[in-house]
């Protein structure tokens, strides 16, 4: 489970961790910060930056930009090991640090800091939405698109914004909500237009294709994945810093086979998706295992039920 962090019992666990903290010598303070970061997913947190965070949690105005940067390198592992290991093992720590951050924000964190805090709160919440459609559950991941794009919006960034937007029409695509997935779908579009990251753009894109395959508009959905080629292919290289930094050719393939299926045309599923498999990159086990899915789909789709097995 996680920690509520409005609810009392988490305001007397921290009271009792942070006297503790003022009572014990630098060495212990340090061994009882990391136990409790550890509680929130912070355990892979420098034993000094565990107590910085500490401090900052006792104190709001305490917060500095190493603790901005220690939640954000936590949440980065997070991320990485969702697609290796599954939603479930990470999502009780993402949301624990979403309201740890939270709290920080509205406990009154210096002004300079309220916009990087922001944008952390912003990853964190699409991250949780994106590990609930995951384990299947898109209408309760809704709720967190919509407190990610706010607190993009609130930090003046259209790339947050941008992101939220198209993991919301995702998620409106998988509840089969024509309406709301193509109309989140322009707004992404539109945000993602206002910054220079393509991978994000690509992902645009990609979720606007989604939108009108629902739509069973076969001539848009492909115009928009050709797009998200284009985006990709004028890149230059992997973009770490990217929100979307997972997508790749064998990504989009992967969602395009998808689409193809779902517009009734099987045949060129399999195409799309045997092609997606020779270009992804393997290190995204979970996406890789869902492209094999995918593929295995539209073999069925076409009858081509042994090889659809193997």
């Amino acid at each position: 489970g996680h920690y509520d962090f409005g609810s009392p019992d988490w305001e007397e666990f921290m009271q009792v961790v942070t006297k503790l903290v003022r009572s014990l010598g630098r060495r212990d303070a340090m061994r009882v910060a990391g136990w409790a970061m550890a509680a929130v997913g912070l355990s892979g947190v420098d034993p000094d930056e565990c107590t910085r965070v500490a401090q900052a949690l006792e104190d709001p105005r305490r917060v500095d930009a190493q603790v901005v940067e220690n939640l954000a390198i936590s949440l980065a592992q997070c991320k990485r090991l969702e697609d290796k290991l599954g939603p479930g093992e990470v999502l009780d720590t993402v949301v624990a640090q979403h309201g740890l951050v939270r709290r920080l924000v509205a406990g009154g964190c210096p002004d300079n800091l309220v916009k990087p805090l922001k944008l952390v709160e912003s990853d964190m919440a699409s991250t949780i939405g994106l590990g609930l459609i995951n384990m299947g559950h898109p209408d309760t991941a809704t709720g967190y698109f919509q407190r990610a794009r706010k607190a993009g919006h609130d930090a003046r960034n259209p790339a947050y914004a941008a992101y939220a937007a198209t993991n919301a029409s995702m998620a409106a695509f998988l509840r089969g909500d024509t309406p709301t997935a193509l109309d989140t779908a322009a707004v992404a579009r539109s945000l993602a237009a206002r910054t220079h990251d393509v991978r994000l753009k690509a992902l645009a894109e990609q979720t606007a294709a989604a939108a009108y395959a629902l739509d069973g508009q076969y001539g848009p959905c492909t115009a928009a994945c050709a797009r998200a080629q284009e985006f990709l292919a004028s890149g230059n290289g992997f973009a770490p810093e990217s929100l979307a930094y997972f997508v790749h050719e064998g990504t989009l393939g992967s969602q395009r086979s998808l689409f193809l299926c779902l517009l009734g045309k099987p045949r060129d599923a399999v195409e799309a998706a045997s092609n997606a498999m020779a270009r992804f990159d393997r290190t995204y086990v979970g996406s890789y295992g869902r492209c094999q899915v995918r593929l295995g789909h539209a073999l069925v789709l076409s009858k081509e039920i042994a090889e659809a097995a193997h």
